[in-house]
């Protein structure tokens, strides 16, 4: 007979995650958590979820911890979301005039179908050795996928055919099933393991994409978040957000582009 979940002990549940990722988790998703850690108390050998949150708070098992934050965080994605921002990222590119690198930040990337859906149009439209790009979460095993780059190959259709003819290949043997994406693509995309409210790089950014990631916050960590975020880009730089997260109206380094795309003015 499997444990069942306390007040008390999801409420610690809340507060370690939150204290790691800073995502609270509301009261409705008890029975979700129960769900989805019940199993792994079998496996791991607990008799309680005291004893879990034990392993999990002893710091001796990095390798657990990360399997939690894993189960416990979104990782919806998908190739080319919200087109109509990578036409409007596609024109940008075309009106800019410097002929250096452009660097670009995939935040809070899942499992890398949107960086490698930038990186496709990076290639398409500047070539290569022309950018680079960042794609950043904090689920190490959202990472490793994303770097294995193996994906369904049902998920291909989502991609434009331009893009799925020169930059896409299908997988054979072991693979079949699967396709990747061509190496020429892949070498200039970069992937780490990175918590929105401390992220910091060595270089600022051109183009940041903060898609859908908000929402899962608080109004003040979502503030704390586009502070760090909008000080990781360049003046004349611009940030991208989902559909749905209209945040930044009136902020004073930011001047709206259209709807959910802003370019930093200060």
């Amino acid at each position: 007979m499997q444990p069942s979940m306390t007040r008390t002990q999801f409420g610690q549940i809340q507060n370690l995650l939150e204290s790691y990722t800073g995502i609270r988790l509301g009261e409705h998703k008890r029975i979700m958590v129960e769900n989805r850690l019940s199993a792994r108390l079998k496996a791991k050998k607990c008799p309680s979820y005291d004893d879990y949150l034990l392993l999990l708070s002893s710091g001796e098992n990095s390798e657990e911890f990360g399997w939690f934050i894993d189960k416990l965080t979104t990782h919806e994605t998908s190739f080319f979301r919200e087109p109509h921002q990578f036409e409007s990222l596609k024109q940008i590119l075309r009106r800019r005039k410097s002929i250096t690198p452009i660097r670009v930040w995939s935040a809070a990337c899942a499992t890398g179908e949107e960086a490698y859906s930038l990186a496709m149009l990076l290639t398409d439209e500047l070539g290569t050795a022309s950018w680079s790009l960042v794609g950043s979460d904090v689920s190490q095993a959202s990472l490793n996928k994303a770097r294995e780059c193996r994906y369904q190959i049902s998920l291909v259709e989502r991609i434009p055919a331009n893009y799925r003819k020169a930059y896409c290949l299908k997988g054979v043997g072991d693979y079949d099933g699967y396709f990747t994406v061509s190496h020429d693509v892949r070498r200039f995309c970069q992937f780490t393991q990175t918590n929105l409210l401390s992220a910091s790089f060595e270089q600022e950014f051109e183009v940041i994409f903060l898609r859908n990631v908000l929402i899962y916050f608080d109004v003040a960590k979502q503030q704390q978040i586009l502070t760090n975020v909008i000080n990781q880009l360049v003046v004349g730089g611009y940030l991208f957000l989902g559909h749905s997260e209209n945040v930044l109206k009136g902020h004073p380094q930011m001047e709206i582009i259209e709807n959910c795309i802003y370019r930093r003015v200060a």
